[in-house]
């Protein structure tokens, strides 16, 4: 389903959104900054990123816009309060929103999230895809299934995290948030590969 730079473009992708900001908010935390600033800068790079690529594309993407602006309120609402903890959350919104959406297409889209995401992700296989989806439900179920369990996990995974971020010490939660999100994250990589490509090839063989 994935070959070796889709498997790197993905790593790359954890450690600079997931990983990066959760060091620098330990690195920042040595260093005695207040844990509200050492959040809100940690929060950076995940935002420079959509902006960069708003300025130097001129387009953005729907979640990338959503991160963006979850980023922004977020931390405008934290400095009125002087609240870290309602920084904590950020991570939240977007797993409920994407469970949200993945949940929502199996009711009432045409093809589900996750089909639809990999063609525009790869839109060198989107013909490969439309004629997989046309060839019979062998093809279709794998495709619904993986987009319920991401959808179920993502809403799972959003509650943990506010769960975490309103109970837990402050200083503990960006570590277990990261390890939670990038643990779900591969071992939900892993399971959509061997789901997926055992659905092709049972097309195929057909």
């Amino acid at each position: 389903m994935t070959n070796t730079s889709s498997d790197r473009a993905r790593l790359t992708m954890l450690l600079r959104d997931v990983a990066l900001p959760m060091a620098l908010f330990y690195v920042l935390r040595s260093f005695d900054v207040d844990a509200l600033w050492a959040l809100l800068v940690s929060a950076l790079p995940p935002a420079i990123r959509s902006g960069y690529v708003l300025v130097r594309h001129r387009r953005i993407d729907a979640i990338g816009a959503f991160v963006l602006a979850v980023l922004v309120v977020n931390g405008a609402v934290a400095l009125i309060s002087g609240d870290p903890r309602l920084l904590l959350v950020r991570s939240a919104w977007v797993g409920l929103l994407l469970g949200g959406l993945m949940l929502g297409s199996l009711v009432v889209g045409r093809r589900p999230f996750l089909f639809r995401a990999i063609g525009t992700l790869q839109p060198a296989r989107a013909a490969e895809l439309e004629a997989g989806w046309a060839a019979g439900e062998d093809f279709r179920r794998p495709w619904r299934t993986m987009t319920l369990w991401w959808g179920v996990g993502g809403v799972l995974l959003g509650c943990a995290v506010v769960l975490m971020a309103f109970t837990l010490p402050v200083d503990v939660v960006p570590f277990l948030d990261t390890a939670l999100t990038v643990g779900c994250l591969l071992l939900g990589m892993k399971l959509t590969r061997k789901r997926l490509m055992a659905g092709i090839n049972r097309t195929v063989d057909a």
